[in-house]
């Protein structure tokens, strides 16, 4: 028993010098090689200050290296996306930039560019005004969305997209290009549902707006029709507009009867289905209708 005591003793110890020497040597290693915690920290891109280089080096872009590239440097039919790439990251005012551009990369089907440094100073601008905005999504612009043809648009509504059967240019869509921005006109295209609050209001409650989807109860004789507020296996709730009151049953299986109707159902059905040029051209001709 006291040989098993010592024993313990003795790895203890053993412990605690494996411990006081690990200490140590990490000290050491501190106080010879501090890290710096702003070196942890990636550098963030800095906001663009010349807009009219932005703009040129962007102009320059498109004619030299959008083919490949893509007109906004993220990407195109041959070329890489550049705001990712970290010769681009690390330029200083087209320095080193100029320098790749000089080589060129032949084995990769990328010819050389002998730009002055003045365009390559403007290049730089561009695509480091193009890193920033990426690292910056609140900031992003959604621009040229009305790219559309309207003609085609119009012949859509009134045949393959079947708008016309619910829908009049000159009744309820009267003026609607007047009345939303491109961005929010096309998003109530695909998802109408839900009513737009002016800023800094509260959105009303779903089951007020005019579309919400809606149900009727049928219990002991009495039918009632009005948007949901709630629907589970043991109780509906409905709203009814004319008096602005809720309504409520309890649910036992099938009793009382419910039948769930959509007025925005065509919609929900079209969502799959809208192409990119649809879109467009349907845009487009509803912000024809002023």
């Amino acid at each position: 028993m006291v040989c098993g005591m010592n024993v313990e003793r003795r790895a203890r110890k053993e412990r605690k010098g494996i411990l006081v020497l690990f200490f140590f040597a990490a000290s050491a290693f501190l106080s010879v090689s501090p890290v710096s915690p702003v070196s942890l920290v990636a550098q963030q891109p800095e906001a663009p200050t010349d807009p009219a280089a932005v703009e040129r080096g962007g102009q320059l872009l498109r004619e030299q290296c959008g083919f490949c590239h893509g007109t906004n440097a993220r990407g195109g039919s041959g070329g890489p996306d550049l705001t990712r790439s970290t010769i681009v990251a690390d330029d200083e005012n087209g320095k080193q930039l100029g320098a790749f551009l000089h080589e060129g990369r032949l084995d990769r089907g990328m010819p050389k560019f002998d730009l002055p440094p003045s365009q390559l100073t403007d290049l730089s601008a561009f695509l480091h005004a193009a890193i920033y905005a990426n690292a910056n999504r609140r900031l992003y612009k959604i621009l040229d969305i009305v790219v559309g043809d309207p003609k085609a648009g119009e012949a859509y509504f009134q045949g393959a997209g079947r708008c016309a059967s619910c829908h009049s240019p000159t009744r309820d869509l009267k003026g609607l290009g007047g009345k939303y921005d491109p961005v929010v006109l096309q998003g109530r295209l695909l998802l109408p549902r839900g009513r737009v609050s002016p800023p800094g209001e509260p959105a009303p409650p779903l089951y007020t707006d005019p579309t919400a989807i809606k149900a009727t109860v049928t219990a002991g004789g009495e039918t009632a029709t009005g948007a949901i507020v709630r629907l589970t296996d043991f109780e509906v709730t409905i709203y009814d507009s004319a008096s602005q009151r809720q309504r409520s049953w309890l649910r036992n299986g099938d009793t009382p009867k419910v039948v769930i109707t959509d007025p925005l159902q065509a919609h929900v059905e079209q969502l799959p289905k809208w192409t990119d040029a649809e879109m467009h051209n349907m845009t487009a001709y509803l912000m024809s209708l002023k």
